[in-house]
């Protein structure tokens, strides 16, 4: 790949200085048009990678007449492979062939539970939604959540038990822990240690209480990637005990975050996200809006919807803390040099005051014990303990367990003979500085239980599949205690064993059903007269009534603030600062398609990872994007490509964790760069690095540069007090005259109009909608190559927007599904009819008529069409379409055809059909389109417009309700509510 052409900053930066009103930009190579980015934009291959420039060969020739022929229209034609029915002997009880079923059941994301319901076709799982009824998600889903069923049909996951590498029996295992068993009761445990992540199971806490007494001896330890550690250890200190804060955003009405991203990655995010965005949406002009003030070490989701952000280095953040403590009164030193402004802080100070009771300050998991010391203890000043923040007892167990450093050391002393490591994968996740792979290897005996063959799994002398969470039985806590069942929706395809059954099976050596030993443990915890209808309730709720954990009483220590740790030395240089990747997790989820080739929400990157950056560095570095760069720490050395991000601190830079997998399987193994190899494990989340540059260069696949907007009025947005001035700035004028004809019914005359409004005050940019798109309507994963060369297929995609000045600018996000307007250009120049016009206002595809022109995407103005280039869901395909995973109700489109969002057309059929059967119409609520449902804040409303009293069209007749390019006339059917944001006026335009 060439190199990049450094960007030349100060004429941008002096361009946004001299801008007036607003104006939003997506990228930094979009504001400056370098080369490569004009290049790029110019056309559907744009970029060096041609086809007609490759060099000639027998397979590019093939490819290319394969895509000739795909657009002449054979595969539209072309017939279905054939299948052979087999009809039921017995048919299921409640089985109606073709309607499908749904489960609640639980997802566990970092050991907490997530609520969900499980869509089942003739049992087969290929669907997640939120459940309404459980406290943590009120019905929404997120990304990592909907990609389990995806997951649950991976070739690549562990399918055999495995001895020494070689195939063996679950039954020869059994055999072997028996014998064991004895030799630990002989020793009562000597010797012996287990590993196990974020255990919020109370049926499996249950056994490792009863495995602890009776091998007293035996050792835990919790390894999380992404621990909390911190949270624990600042609650301890404070309270004299360690407690988990649960954040009630309802009744907040200021909000501060201490690098806290509490929209997207702490537990409970769902929720969280649902109850503080409530607050942020204007119905009227009297509506009070919460503010959220944001500190923070690099650019994150509740960053960006901030109504006031200052980004600071990783280190300053305690000191910020310090500041505004002192600034609220409390008895703590403040820092000699503060690193925020004192008039942002006195105004902070004097809001947080003014709203003592409904105010709430988050630290981040990520920032160390004193800074969570710091925020709490200003929760306690302003009244926040018992309204916006209760302390309840922690949920995960083994919280004050030791971690990977103590075992490693344990390791290297010779004390560990034989090692159980339970859903864990600490030779790729532990920090490079721990050295483990080489302490593991000298534990003469060692178990590995999981999902994959990992890189834990391959040194390990016995190795046991693990069941996915749609395969076997389980519980789980959420956020606030509350339990959760997990129930299968079909049998282990590779015969995995629940965590359950494997605890149970090292205390007896026998194979026990999950069922069993489920129903055991709650059958012990329920004190009623009626189980069976206790355990049908549970199971049909998913939830266990009345089992979220109480609120505790409790008050700060005496002289808490003279206890503080002693202020850590301000880095000198670059700090290299790591966060778990917000779709891959800690690399857990990194064989996961739908999760590597999702756009990230503040980079919109996909698969890869890359060292974030400021423009400033890469001004002072002269670095391009995509450049190469070696990244050392005291703990090690890495090569990654580099991505500037407006808004990073000049001295902070930052890498996702969850890359550069060894063995994962084929869709991860050697994608992105292991951030593990620079982690040190005294400084987990940040520590010193330098960076040089190299002479190689990367070609990252990010989607936000795919199409110019050319300083079009995409997204509007202003202050609250602009709303109350002008109700109606959201609006330009345009005019409604059309040459256009209109063949089907307005809306005050059709039976059904359906339409769609996004609440952009709402919209976090997290991406849920994306992936439940994804899996709802059967779209392919493409992979790298295709994304960068502008291929990606989503039908959906989250535009981020920045506003303002180069090196601080703020966020907005913009999701953009197909406009469905009621004067289409897309539908005039098909010259074979393919895209065409609904009585009910959908703009449908017809994908058998389809030849490929793409002239209907060439006249969208809002690019929402996707072409099938190639053949991306065979099982030729790099990443082929597993079919059980397929929505039965959605057609797979084989290549050569125009694909795009249909407001879920087959979930309308569906709504439509069982009204008919009742002879009712189509409820208000009961019909939502995937994306709709997913979203955690509620910013997508789908409806019908012929309905007067629908939300739908209430929200199109509000203030700020706009069409995007309205000017074009092309009347779109889903429209945006403007962006408001809520500043204190006394820091107006400071920041």
């Amino acid at each position: 790949m060439p190199p990049i052409t450094p960007i030349d900053y100060n004429p941008l930066r002096e361009r946004l200085a001299g801008k007036e009103g607003v104006g939003y930009w997506r990228s930094l190579a979009e504001l400056a048009q370098t080369p490569e980015y004009v290049d790029a934009a110019s056309g559907e291959f744009g970029g060096e990678e041609k086809p007609w420039e490759a060099p000639v060969s027998r397979r590019n020739v093939l490819k290319l007449l394969g895509a000739s022929m795909a657009l002449a229209g054979v595969t539209g034609c072309s017939r279905q492979a054939e299948e052979h029915i087999v009809p039921y002997v017995n048919m299921p009880e409640q089985m109606v062939p073709g309607q499908p079923r749904y489960y609640a059941t639980t997802a566990l994301i970092g050991g907490y539970a997530h609520g969900v319901l499980a869509e089942s076709h003739e049992g087969r799982p290929t669907k997640l939604e939120g459940n309404p009824d459980h406290p943590a998600t009120l019905g929404a889903c997120d990304a990592i959540a909907q990609a389990a069923v995806l997951s649950l049909y991976d070739p690549d996951r562990s399918s055999a038990v495995r001895y020494h590498g070689a195939v063996s029996g679950y039954g020869a295992c059994l055999v072997e822990l028996a014998e064991k068993g004895k030799q630990w009761d002989e020793r009562q445990g000597q010797g012996l240690a287990f590993v196990v992540g974020t255990v919020t199971s109370p049926s499996e806490a249950a056994l490792i209480e009863s495995l602890s007494e009776r091998w007293p001896e035996a050792r835990w330890y919790v390894h999380e990637p992404v621990d909390r550690k911190a949270v624990y250890q600042g609650s301890a200190a404070l309270f004299g005990r360690p407690l988990e804060p649960r954040y009630d955003f309802s009744q907040v009405d200021v909000a501060l975050t201490l690098d806290a991203d509490f929209l997207q990655s702490q537990p409970g995010f769902l929720r969280y996200a649902h109850d503080f965005m409530a607050r942020r949406r204007p119905r009227d002009r009297e509506t009070e809006l919460a503010r959220l003030y944001a500190v923070e070490s690099t650019p994150s989701v509740a960053g960006a919807v901030a109504d006031h952000l200052e980004l600071r280095s990783y280190d300053a953040i305690e000191g910020a803390a310090r500041q505004i403590a002192a600034a609220l009164g409390l008895m703590v030193e403040a820092p000699e040099n503060p690193p925020l402004p004192e008039a942002w802080v006195t105004a902070l100070a004097d809001d947080l005051r003014a709203h003592r009771g409904r105010a709430l300050v988050v630290p981040g998991e990520q920032q160390p014990q004193a800074v969570h010391m710091l925020a709490h203890g200003i929760n306690a000043e302003l009244d926040a303990f018992g309204s916006t923040l209760h302390w309840i007892e922690p949920v995960p167990t083994l919280v004050t367990a030791p971690g990977l450093p103590e075992l490693a050391e344990s390791l290297r002393a010779d004390e560990v003979d034989d090692l159980v490591i339970l859903g864990s994968n600490p030779v790729y996740t532990a920090p490079a500085d721990l050295d483990f792979e080489a302490a593991l290897q000298q534990v003469p005996w060692r178990l590995h239980w999981g999902e994959y063959r990992d890189e834990t799994a391959r040194l390990s002398h016995w190795h046991v599949p693990a069941a996915n969470m749609l395969e076997t039985w389980a519980d789980g806590r959420a956020y606030d205690g509350s339990a959760s069942l997990v129930q299968p929706l079909i049998k282990p395809m590779h015969g995995g064993r629940s965590a359950l059954q494997i605890l149970d099976a090292l205390a007896t050596g026998v194979d026990r059903e999950a069922r069993d030993l489920l129903m055991d443990y709650w059958r012990g915890q329920y004190t009623g007269p009626d189980f069976p209808g206790f355990w049908r309730r549970s199971l049909h709720d998913g939830v266990v009534a009345d089992s979220a954990y109480p609120a505790q009483s409790v008050e700060p220590v005496a002289n808490w603030a003279q206890t503080l740790p002693a202020p850590a030395e301000p880095s000198q240089g670059l700090t290299l600062q790591l966060r778990p990747d917000p779709a891959l997790w800690d690399g857990r989820y990194a064989n996961n398609g739908w999760l590597q080739e999702q756009p990230r929400p503040i980079t919109t990157l996909t698969w890869d990872n890359a060292l974030l950056i400021s423009p400033r560095l890469a001004e002072a570095r002269q670095l391009g994007e995509g450049q190469v760069v070696q990244v050392t720490t005291d703990a090690g050395t890495l090569e990654a490509p580099v991505y500037i991000l407006p808004g990073q601190p000049d001295n902070t830079v930052n890498l996702h964790m969850g890359h550069g997998r060894r063995s994962a399987g084929r869709v991860a193994d050697g994608v992105g760069s292991n951030a593990f190899h620079v982690r040190d494990s005294r400084r987990p989340w940040a520590v010193p690095a330098s960076i040089k540059a190299t002479d190689k260069h990367q070609k990252l696949a990010v989607i936000q540069a795919h199409h110019d907007i050319e300083d079009r009025d995409m997204v509007r947005g202003a202050s609250l007090q602009t709303y109350r001035d002008n109700p109606a700035f959201a609006q330009h004028e345009h005019h409604e005259l059309s040459l256009y004809p209109e063949p089907w019914p307005a809306e005050r005359e059709a039976e059904h109009a359906w339409g769609m409004v996004i609440d952009l005050s709402a919209c976090t940019g997290c991406n849920a909608c994306v992936t439940a798109c994804q899996a709802e309507n059967n779209i392919p994963i493409v992979g790298p190559e295709e994304v960068s060369r502008g291929h990606d297929m989503h039908w959906i995609r989250v535009d981020r927007y920045f506003e303002g000045e180069l090196d601080g600018p703020r966020m907005t996000f913009q999701p953009v599904p197909c406009m469905h307007c009621e004067n289409a250009p897309c539908e005039y120049v098909c010259p074979v009819g393919a895209t065409q016009h609904s009585a009910d206002g959908l703009n449908e595809m017809l994908y058998q008529r389809c030849v490929g022109t793409r002239y209907c995407s060439q006249n969208c103005p809002y690019k929402v069409r996707r072409f099938n280039w190639f053949d991306y869901t065979s099982a030729q395909a790099a990443y082929p379409a597993e079919p059980p995973v397929q929505n039965p109700d959605v057609t797979v489109r084989s290549r050569g055809v125009m694909e795009k969002c249909t407001y879920c057309v087959q979930r309308i059929n569906s709504a439509r059909h069982n009204a008919e059967a009742e002879n009712r119409p189509i409820a208000e609520g009961e019909l939502q389109t995937a994306c709709q449902q997913s979203c955690p804040t509620e910013a997508i409303v789908f409806g019908d417009l012929a309905q007067r009293d629908s939300e739908v069209k209430h929200l199109k007749e509000h203030p700020l309700n706009y069409a995007m390019l309205g000017h074009l006339n092309t009347r779109p059917r889903t429209t945006y509510l403007a962006a408001v944001r809520n500043p204190n006026p006394a820091l107006e335009g400071k920041g």
